[in-house]
């Protein structure tokens, strides 16, 4: 019977004058919008960081290997992923949208657009900055802080070396780095420096308690910096000291950190993986963070306390949404508009695919 029904699906398929391996060709896709989480549905309630694209995506195509289904506009090619928090979510989703047949990404661009804790040292909340570098905290080893030497600063210690930031940093080994197109990025930047980010009252009484520290005082701007990835929401002072310590120790100085986050690793390292494959280009990748939270709380207020304030519901997540896509938005639109002539020159750079 599974035989005979096998041969009159076949017969039927010829009779409609369909080739029994006949597929559609690919979906063209011009840039990936990589958002990690929602808060309900996709449009419509309290937003996450998906809801704004999904508002101007019309399609939803199933994506069973995601936190939700896909977001697509066939007008701009413009796909959307939410991957859920993490790192390894991300990184797999990312590996499936890579793999999926229905969609053409060797040329597509990709965009992080998401929020993050923002360094009190280089910026404010409300800000967005485009990344340089994805530096994973993660990866290397750690003893407990209480077991560590005296005169160590920290219990974590690259792989490769025997006590913390020894010198000189690891340089065949990119499982802790992972430097962004600098051209690309600087492209984006230069297309959406001028864009006016909201500072409400709100985001102003945020700022105020951190007196003497001019950076996180400031209204929110968009800029440029690094990032420190990694599983754990992380907070306070000491472990700020660390996440900048570790930026300089594995850009040679040149870094700053500016956001914190949790995924960005995992995406970089899906799409190197998915470019041996023939299916992305690392060139393509842009990251945008925007703070939602300070990595460090204000003088006189102990991490642990402040920790407790945020878990209650980050304090400028609004905004921090808000920047994602008035920032993002454009260079993705530029991206689409202009396809004919980034789909082989990457802006910014004379690089080819």
């Amino acid at each position: 019977m599974l035989r005979s029904g096998v041969l009159a699906a076949v017969f039927a398929l010829g009779l409609l004058g369909v080739a029994p391996s006949a597929r559609a060709a690919p979906i063209e896709v011009r840039v990936v919008v990589v958002t990690a989480f929602e808060i309900g549905e996709d449009v419509g309630d309290k937003p996450g960081e998906f809801q704004a694209w999904a508002s101007v995506l019309p399609q939803r195509l199933a994506f069973p290997a995601g936190a939700r289904d896909l977001r697509y506009d066939p007008a701009t090619h413009v796909l959307a992923i939410n991957t859920g928090m993490g790192t390894n979510r991300a990184a797999t989703a990312v590996m499936a949208l890579g793999a999926d047949p229905r969609f053409d990404l060797r040329h597509a661009y990709w965009l992080v657009a998401a929020i993050a804790g923002v360094n009190p040292n280089a910026a404010s909340v409300g800000s967005a900055a485009w990344i340089g570098s994805v530096i994973d905290t993660d990866y290397g080893y750690e003893i407990d802080s209480r077991e560590i030497p005296a005169g160590w600063p920290t219990g974590r210690i690259p792989l490769g070396r025997t006590r913390p930031y020894e010198t000189p940093a690891p340089t065949d080994d990119d499982g802790a780095i992972f430097p962004l197109n600098a051209a690309l990025r600087d492209w984006a930047f230069g297309l959406t420096k001028d864009v006016v980010l909201a500072d409400t009252p709100s985001l102003q009484a945020q700022r105020a308690p951190y007196v003497g520290e001019p950076e996180a005082l400031q209204p929110p701007r968009v800029m440029v910096g690094d990032e420190v990835t990694g599983q754990t929401f992380w907070h306070g002072t000491l472990m700020n000291q660390y996440a900048e310590r570790w930026t300089a120790y594995w850009t040679g100085g040149t870094g700053r950190f500016v956001m914190t986050a949790m995924e960005d690793s995992g995406v970089v390292r899906a799409v190197q993986t998915l470019q041996k494959l023939g299916r992305a280009d690392t060139a393509r990748v842009l990251v945008l963070r925007t703070g939602a939270n300070y990595s460090a709380p204000p003088p006189g207020v102990d991490a642990a306390t402040s920790l407790a304030q945020e878990n209650s519901g980050l304090s400028a997540m609004p905004a921090a949404l808000a920047a994602a896509y008035a920032v993002g938005r454009p260079v993705v639109d530029a991206l689409s508009a202009n396809w004919s002539r980034y789909q082989a020159a990457i802006p910014g750079s004379a690089a080819k695919p």
